[in-house]
């Protein structure tokens, strides 16, 4: 499956149920979220995060990807909404918070996404199996965050990382081959060709 030919915004193609599966994604998550603070998002930054998430894609050129795992998943940003958008590929949803990974398990079950399974782990505790592509916000550290996913890592294998300002500092020391695409809110970071 080519990512550029499955995800789109603007001129990217996606799944037909794409948006009203957001929808239900969007409405489901903020009616958890008043009842156990899940995320800080408003209705309208919420959206702009499933944008944002999805424009992220494109940086990804032609990788296909059969198996991903995002590393702390949190409210299902990035993982839910790419799971929803890639419906071929495999994602593993890493996410070691009780109320979060609760969420993640109905969101699942309500979008019914046979493509989706949540990890209740921290990723040190997950048994290591090796993925196409690797997804993260939550991990603060790049240098620390490909360290500790090492074990997922195959020759071929992508990391997204979501990242500010203070991301495009952070890469400068890691040993990889980099590639930014910027955006006003925030900075789409891809490593590949890991020296680990």
């Amino acid at each position: 499956m080519n990512l550029k030919n499955k995800i789109i915004t603007q001129n990217i193609q996606v799944p037909e149920d794409f948006f009203h599966n957001i929808q239900i994604y969007k409405e489901h998550l903020l009616k958890w979220n008043r009842v156990h603070s899940v995320t800080n998002y408003s209705k309208r930054e919420l959206q702009e995060q499933i944008d944002l998430t999805l424009k992220s894609v494109d940086c990804l050129d032609d990788k296909r990807v059969d198996l991903a795992i995002d590393i702390g998943t949190g409210a299902g940003i990035p993982g839910i909404i790419l799971a929803i958008a890639l419906p071929e590929t495999k994602w593993y949803l890493v996410e070691p918070l009780q109320k979060r990974y609760s969420l993640l398990n109905y969101l699942k079950l309500k979008l019914n996404l046979q493509n989706v399974e949540v990890i209740p782990k921290r990723l040190e505790q997950v048994e290591p199996f090796k993925v196409d592509l690797i997804t993260s916000r939550a991990v603060k550290n790049t240098t620390f965050l490909i360290n500790l996913s090492k074990e997922f890592i195959k020759d071929d294998t992508i990391m997204l990382l979501y990242k500010g300002d203070e991301g495009l500092k952070e890469i400068e020391e890691v040993k990889a081959t980099k590639k930014v695409c910027k955006n006003k809110k925030l900075h789409y970071i891809v490593l590949k060709d890991f020296d680990v």
